[in-house]
C-alpha cells in the first residue's frame, strides 16, 4: 500500500513541480532566538496528521508535511521543548485529533538570500535513495538541497549568485505524543504514552550551536486517508522552547531555600 501511495505522489509531483507549487525549508516567524529563557510561538499549523510518523519508516518522508523552527545556544544548556495542539492558526482538519511529534537537529537549512531547500530539487533527489517519498527523516540525520540563486531572481540568464548546495541536519533526538497505536512500529521512537494532544521532552546538556526543530503529526495511518497531493488538512499547534536550569543551579536554589527557612525559624524563636 505504501508503494501505491508513493507512485501516486510521484506522478502528481511530476505535474505539480513545474508550476512552482513546491514549498521550501524556512524559519520565517518560527525563530525562538538565542538562548531562549522561555519563548512560545503560536499560530502554527502542520500540513497533515501523519508527517512526522511517516518519516520514521524505510521510505523516509516529505519535509513539507510539518513546520521548521530554529534556535541558537551560545553556551551548553539543557532545553525543554513542548508542543500542544490547538491555537489561532487556520485549521481544516478535525479539531481535537492532532497528535504532535518533534525532532531536533543540529544545523540549519539554507537561509536567505539563498533559495530554500525542498524535496524536489535536483540535489535533494540525487542525495537520497530511489523510491523515497522525500528527504525528511524523523529519527536520523538527513540533508536537503536547493536550487541556484540567480543574480536576478527567477532569471537564469542573469548568472548564478549562489550555487545550489545541500544543507545537513544531524539528529539529536525526538519525542512523540501517544503510543505505537498511533505512531506505528518504527524503531527508536520515544512516545509519551498518552495520546492527549501534547508532547514535552528535555534535551540534556546540548552544546552551543544552531538547532533546527521540526514538528509534525504522529498519526501514521492518516496518510492512507489524507492523500493530497496538493492540499492536506491543516492542524493548529503551539510550540515552546525554554532553557532548563542545570542541576547545580537547582541545588543552589534548594540549599539557599533551606538556609532562608532556617534563618526565619531561628529568628522566630528569639
Amino acid at each position: 500500500m505504501k508503494n501505491l501511495k508513493y507512485l501516486f505522489l510521484l506522478t502528481a509531483a511530476t505535474f505539480i513541480a513545474p508550476l512552482g507549487l513546491r514549498a521550501h525549508v524556512g524559519y520565517s516567524g518560527r525563530d525562538f532566538g538565542t538562548d531562549p529563557v522561555s519563548v512560545t510561538i503560536g499560530n502554527q499549523a502542520a500540513s497533515s496528521a501523519f508527517g512526522w510518523a511517516d518519516a520514521t519508516d524505510a521510505d523516509w518522508g516529505d519535509s513539507h508535511r510539518g513546520r521548521f523552527f530554529r534556535f541558537s545556544l551560545t553556551t551548553p544548556a539543557s532545553v525543554v521543548i513542548s508542543v500542544t495542539r490547538g491555537g489561532s492558526a487556520s485549521q481544516t482538519g478535525v479539531a481535537g485529533t492532532f497528535l504532535p511529534a518533534l525532532s531536533l537537529y543540529t544545523g540549519l537549512g539554507q537561509l536567505s538570500p539563498e533559495q530554500g531547500g525542498h524535496d524536489a530539487s535536483t540535489l535533494s533527489i540525487a542525495s537520497r535513495p530511489a523510491g523515497t517519498e522525500g528527504s525528511f527523516r524523523s529519527l536520523n540525520d538527513w540533508s536537503i538541497g536547493n536550487d541556484p540563486t540567480y543574480n536576478v531572481a527567477g532569471d537564469p540568464t542573469s548568472g548564478v549568485l549562489y550555487a545550489p548546495r545541500l544543507a545537513y541536519f544531524t539528529y539529536v533526538g525526538s519525542a512523540a505524543d501517544g503510543t505505537s497505536v498511533n505512531f506505528g512500529s518504527g524503531s527508536g521512537i520515544t512516545g509519551d504514552g498518552l495520546a492527549d494532544g501534547s508532547v514535552n521532552t528535555t534535551f540534556e546538556s546540548l552544546p552551543a550551536g544552531d538547532y533546527s526543530l521540526w514538528v509534525g503529526g504522529a498519526n501514521y495511518d492518516s496518510q492512507y486517508i489524507e492523500t493530497g497531493p496538493t492540499t492536506f488538512p491543516t492542524y493548529a499547534f503551539t510550540a515552546t522552547v525554554q532553557i532548563a536550569p542545570e542541576p547545580s543551579t537547582w541545588a543552589l536554589l534548594f540549599v539557599g531555600g533551606l538556609a532562608f527557612a532556617f534563618e526565619l525559624r531561628r529568628k522566630s524563636k528569639r
